[in-house]
């Protein structure tokens, strides 16, 4: 089981700028094992504020384009998006006074994601290496090498 992070998820939009041919074997991955995908509430969060400074910008196709996005994402796994509860929000505390003892500062939504891995006891699949470093948590990056 795995709590993707926004920037995972993210590599399945069609707003992705990352090159197809990097990308395609993570898409087909998530293809073939969406029983096993979960995502945080904050991810919601994130894509949607991503959505609305599109819209600000008069981005309308590329606005369109997300909006369907996340509603398909959101339709798929409606039963695996992961609400944050009070001992997500104290793991998160927790992981954040991790970091910045490391010498870091990550963002709360960070945080909130990688807590709600932890406290679901799965496995948290980012790009974000910077920042599950510092939070000192299992954690993968899925270009780099596809979860088993």
């Amino acid at each position: 089981m795995y709590v993707l992070d926004t920037d995972v998820l993210s590599l399945t939009s069609p707003l992705s700028r990352i090159d197809e041919a990097i990308v395609r074997p993570w898409r087909e991955w998530v293809r073939h094992n969406r029983e096993g995908i979960h995502f945080s509430a904050i991810t919601v969060m994130e894509i949607r504020y991503g959505l609305e400074n599109l819209i600000a910008k008069g981005a309308t196709e590329r606005s369109k384009a997300l909006r369907g996005w996340l509603l398909a994402a959101e339709t798929v796994h409606a039963r695996r998006i992961l609400p944050v509860d009070t001992r997500i929000a104290h793991k998160a505390g927790e992981l954040l006074h991790r970091a910045a003892m490391n010498g870091g500062k990550p963002g709360s939504e960070d945080a909130l994601i990688a807590a709600t891995a932890v406290c679901s006891g799965y496995r948290l699949v980012s790009r974000n290496g910077r920042h599950m470093k510092l939070f000192g948590i299992d954690w993968i990056d899925p270009l780099a090498d596809l979860p088993r």
